[in-house]
């Protein structure tokens, strides 16, 4: 059964179609939850907060085939919230996007700490794009921006990058 019919059974109730499209969506959902927050716990707890909007809304969705962008940008609001609430500086010591994945080599590291002082757009556009694979097109409708500013955005933060960590 395709995602697309498996949300229209949940948009009718069914809980358990929500449950399998969920799981297939949860590890990019923590990942970009991750990628703003840098924070394990608040990234579930964002996940989590996502997933509990995401059922109480989902007969809102006026088409299941954008289900994953619709969850996604679900995610991102979720992550900004928990932003605002806890306020505080990102913790650098965090391993770069996957939690357990640590490279303890100089440039990773040079490159960790470097990701790590981006704001949190650019640092979540360049793992949307990098790390998680999506397209431009589908970046600019989770992160509701124009499809222009999503690369003017990644190429003029893939230019302070390169500058960044050829003088370290």
């Amino acid at each position: 059964m395709s995602d697309e019919e498996l949300i229209r059974k949940a948009q009718k109730g069914d809980f358990h179609s929500f449950e399998v499209v969920v799981m297939k969506l949860k590890d990019r959902a923590y990942r970009i939850a991750y990628s703003y927050l840098r924070n394990e716990s608040n990234s579930m707890d964002a996940v989590s907060d996502a997933v509990v909007k995401a059922l109480l809304n989902i007969k809102k969705l006026r088409e299941p085939k954008f289900f994953s962008t619709w969850f996604m940008r679900i995610v991102i609001n979720e992550s900004k919230i928990q932003l605002r609430k806890r306020q505080t500086t990102i913790d650098i010591a965090d391993s770069l996007y996957i939690p357990g994945t640590k490279d303890t080599s100089a440039e990773v590291m040079d490159l960790e700490q470097t990701l790590s002082n981006l704001p949190p757009i650019e640092r979540l556009i360049i793992q949307m794009k990098y790390y998680l694979g999506y397209s431009f097109e589908e970046i600019a409708d989770m992160t509701e921006m124009p499809l222009g500013t999503v690369k003017t955005k990644l190429y003029t933060t893939l230019r302070q990058l390169r500058v960044k960590l050829e003088v370290k």
